[in-house]
């Protein structure tokens, strides 16, 4: 029978022990540091921040832990054996790929060219399933994170579309410490087993251990900590952040097990590693490239109403979020008030008391939210959609993999 609870206790504890360990505190202070980045451009960009800092860090540590604990037991279920990785292999490469763009800083591209190299020229000395299985489960624990993560991590910002127009979009980025265990096989004399082994059942570990076995060995597992990061980024143009995670965690999730279904029958069936290889970085290309253009290409969502006005993102403690207000809703009146222009919101906000009905429409449905300002307070705490006259903007292009594009104008030119 296999072990779910003792495994189960040693994710925990492995995750606990990654406190612990220096490396977790530096990855924590990277992590913090780039939040502090994107919190200083939506100030510079809005006048204000909608996110507390000490919240975004704390909520990254808590589901980097949850991914932590996740990963290691899928890992040590699977049977990783951390000396067949090749990590000495795929973290050149990766640095390599890196220089070309910053998102080519992930194991599907790095793995899965180190694993292609393996089965068509038999070098590095990496085994190609191990890496692939790998590179599937992080991604499982990445998809699982993204899901989860809701409304976290999604910074306000004002959008220049390729044909011109200012839109309100959302910066979804997302950093995770993940503290893990990986096994090392060790070979050790039959005789000298330590007592209070976990015992394991016979199908067990689904990779094999290729590497030659002493005569009167046996092999055994030790648990070694690694902690690691996850990133995540996209935009949110055409869908709400909650919907554009949900849509990318899925399709992650979905490329993420038929590339793991591949790595495992690749064990059995070699002319399978070079399909799962390929899989692992032309796949993840083509998530991204296809996701990237449906977002970008699709009608905005946080563009000005023909009535009243639309609510970008919210200021974290302040009457309007307190009130109930959300992103997405429209403004119609302030205290009777009728709100169309900014300067006429402004207006109706000196102008009202310190309790006062605010009337809205959220998904079509109007409603009414009863606002309350504390003492001298004047600040409703909303960031609206763009009018379309704003000077500070971002602006995206079109982030094209580079072979494709050369093959499609080799193809045209013929």
């Amino acid at each position: 029978m296999f072990p779910w609870q003792e495994l189960i206790r040693l994710a925990i504890g492995g995750v606990v022990a990654a406190y612990f360990e220096p490396i977790f505190w530096m990855i924590i202070a990277l992590v913090t540091y780039q939040y502090w980045q994107l919190q200083k451009s939506q100030k510079r960009m809005f006048g204000v921040c909608g996110f507390s800092l000490t919240q975004q860090v704390t909520l990254a540590v808590m589901l980097g832990s949850i991914g932590g604990m996740l990963g290691s037991f899928l890992l040590t279920v699977v049977g990783i054996n951390v000396d067949q990785l090749g990590l000495a292999y795929i973290w050149p490469v990766a640095i390599l790929l890196m220089a070309v763009n910053m998102r080519f800083l992930c194991f599907a591209y790095a793995g899965g060219l180190v694993a292609l190299s393996k089965a068509l020229i038999g070098w590095p000395a990496v085994d190609v399933s191990q890496v692939l299985v790998l590179v599937a489960v992080l991604h499982i624990t990445e998809s699982i994170l993204i899901a989860i993560s809701g409304y976290y991590g999604s910074m306000p910002v004002i959008l220049r579309r390729g044909n011109g127009q200012l839109v309100g979009a959302f910066n979804l980025q997302n950093f995770w410490p993940l503290p893990l265990l990986l096994m090392s096989a060790v070979a050790l004399p039959e005789s000298k087993v330590p007592a209070g082994v976990l015992p394991m059942p016979d199908w067990w570990p689904l990779l094999p251990i290729n590497m030659s076995l002493p005569e009167g060995h046996t092999w055994m597992y030790a648990m070694i900590p690694v902690v690691a990061a996850l990133g995540y980024t996209d935009i949110a143009v055409a869908s709400s952040p909650k919907m554009r995670r949900r849509n990318s965690a899925f399709h992650l999730a979905i490329y993420s097990i038929i590339l793991l279904a591949l790595a495992l029958l690749s064990i059995h069936y070699k002319w399978l590693q070079v399909v799962a290889a390929m899989v692992s970085f032309l796949g993840h290309e083509m998530l991204i490239q296809l996701d990237s253009r449906r977002e970008l290409e699709g009608i905005p969502r946080y563009v000005p109403p023909t009535e009243g006005l639309m609510v970008l993102d919210t200021v974290i403690d302040t009457p309007g979020p307190k009130a109930g207000i959300k992103s997405g809703d429209i403004l119609l009146t302030l205290h009777g008030m009728t709100i169309n222009r900014r300067d006429q919101l402004a207006e109706a906000i000196s102008l009202a008391p310190n309790e006062f009905v605010i009337q809205m429409v959220r998904d079509g449905q109007k409603m009414e939210k009863k606002v309350k300002f504390s003492k001298g307070q004047r600040m409703l705490g909303v960031i609206l959609v763009p009018e379309g006259n704003e000077l500070y903007y971002v602006e995206l292009t079109e982030d094209k993999f580079w072979l494709w594009e050369k093959v499609k104008k080799k193809w045209r030119n013929k």
